[in-house]
């Protein structure tokens, strides 16, 4: 798969990342080719660099499909890839990826990161005046702690400890002191979420709700995706902090606010079927809160294909393409999820089947509807030339109402655990939970929603270590957990350069 067309924010990415020194602050020196009073003068800059790092992260999460190497394939939950190299994985949890040295290295999310704090520090110096007002300043300033706060989240949940870097790099002086490069160690991975958490926290202090039908609903950050975005590392670190109770409430109160405040509604699948679905997936629904936007009409699309190695290729197969290559992903009936779907009588009229999969009962053609959302390239006389329309569901409404459910079965509250996850259940025409409402159960309940319901979304991997469920994966077990084999090993090149990074107790001989 080539990119078509590269976006002006892409473009304006890049020429920010030449000026600025966008590089791995960890491992490189950056470039430092401009002066920053030079650039921070006037909220159109402020606008590109914002632009640009939603470009970083857009970048770090679909290189490679990482976002779905990370957090679904190691889920083993519904998809099976069919692809040498992601079963390394699938076979045995093996995270040493041939080709996929980017899957291994953080660069990506801190380069991200970087480009936030450096955002952050330089538009709180700016005068109001050089802002249409001084909301506009806020929200710029809250757009990226987002980003810094999404990035830090999926460092900890994919490497879990790793360095803090707290000072803005756009100097090589900063890096490199009697020619040495000035190394950072792995800090615990609570310090980690800490950091993360209080950007989500000023993120949410300075951005307002917005509604569907708003120009950047879902595709930028707002009030109500910075809450889920809280919601989510609160629970995260209840799960890693013995679950703390404290961050228990307040994964509770993050979600009751998204759900009561963000103006965003559940897709009754029922109802609205296959256009439901469809909105869904294209993006900037009424259920999204954050996604990564990819549009053709946008410039920000890339041509669709059996064989690659982005979102699509590792989705569709027959009947989306002519001459499929024998190895894109099926639902696999030996995985979890299609066991479990044909397992409960509960999930017999279950609409998701039809909906997000093309022929679910298949054992062998059986795949992923999610981003099969395409348009026609209309220079291209090729009638299987496209692109992709499908955008990447980061947070939406339905993941919230399943994350409160795991709040409360996490503070005894059984009933209104319950109560959400029939919620979810009823827009799929699935009957309500009467099994029983202790935590095993609950968990397997909340897992077994979530796993249906968010397949595809890189949701399902961390799902399983948040809530220590591995029923359907072999491969972990308590002694892997133990020296935490659940998190990826760090890349050796990091190490190589940076001597204060350690790897991986797990990983430790292993690459």
């Amino acid at each position: 798969m080539k990119k078509h067309t590269h976006s002006k924010i892409i473009a304006l990415m890049l020429v920010l990342c030449s000026t600025f020194g966008c590089t791995d602050m960890l491992d490189q020196e950056p470039l430092g080719l401009a002066t920053p009073q030079n650039f921070w003068v006037s909220q159109e800059n402020v606008e590109s660099a914002v632009a640009g790092d939603y470009g970083l992260l857009k970048e770090a999460l679909m290189t490679d499909s990482n976002f779905m190497l990370w957090g679904e394939f190691t889920g083993m939950t519904f998809m099976d890839s069919e692809n040498w190299i992601v079963d390394y994985i699938e076979g045995n949890g093996n995270y040493v990826l041939a080709y996929r040295d980017a899957s291994r290295n953080w660069k990506g999310f801190y380069r991200a990161a970087n480009w936030a704090l450096s955002i952050e520090k330089h538009v709180s110096e700016m005068p109001d005046s050089k802002f249409k007002s001084k909301a506009e300043k806020d929200r710029l300033i809250g757009e990226a702690a987002f980003i810094r706060s999404l990035s830090y989240f999926y460092i900890a949940r994919i490497w879990g400890d790793a360095p803090i870097v707290d000072e803005v790099i756009e100097t090589s002086d900063q890096l490199i002191k009697d020619g040495n490069i000035v190394t950072k160690p792995r800090e615990n991975e609570l310090k980690v979420l800490d950091v993360s958490l209080a950007a989500a926290n000023k993120a949410i202090s300075l951005l307002k709700y917005s509604s569907p039908g708003a120009s950047k609903w879902a595709i930028t950050a707002n009030k109500a995706s910075a809450e889920a975005l809280k919601a989510h590392i609160a629970l995260w670190y209840a799960s890693r902090d013995q679950d703390n109770l404290a961050m228990v409430n307040q994964a509770l109160a993050a979600a009751n606010s998204v759900i009561a405040n963000s103006n965003a509604s559940l897709i009754d699948y029922v109802n609205e079927g296959v256009d439901g679905f469809n909105d869904m997936c294209i993006g900037q629904s009424k259920t999204g809160l954050f996604e990564i936007n990819v549009s053709a009409t946008m410039n920000e699309s890339y041509r669709v294909s059996d064989e690659d190695a982005y979102v699509t290729g590792l989705t569709l197969t027959n009947p989306f393409f002519k001459d499929p290559n024998g190895n894109a992903p099926i639902i696999s009936e030996d995985f979890y999820g299609k066991e479990m779907m044909n397992s409960n009588s509960d999930r017999d009229n279950d609409i998701r089947k039809t909906l997000f999969f093309s022929d679910f009962d298949s054992s062998e053609i059986s795949s992923l509807l999610k981003y099969s959302q395409t348009a026609k390239d209309g220079q291209s006389s090729d009638s299987y030339a496209r692109f992709s329309e499908s955008n990447i569901l980061i947070f939406r409404l339905a993941d919230v109402y399943l994350l409160r459910a795991e709040a409360n079965m996490k503070l005894g509250n059984g009933a209104a655990a319950v109560a959400d996850i029939n919620t979810i259940r009823s827009k799929a025409n699935v009957p309500d939970y009467t099994g029983a409402t202790d935590r095993t159960s609950l968990t397997k309940a909340i897992f077994d929603e979530r796993a249906i319901e968010l397949v595809g979304e890189g949701q399902s991997g961390f799902d399983r270590i948040r809530l220590n469920y591995f029923s359907g994966v072999s491969w972990m077990n308590p002694s892997r957990i133990a020296h935490k084999g659940c998190f990826w090993p760090v890349d050796p090149s990091i190490i190589s350069i940076n001597p204060a990074i350690i790897q991986t107790d797990y990983w430790k001989g292993k690459l």
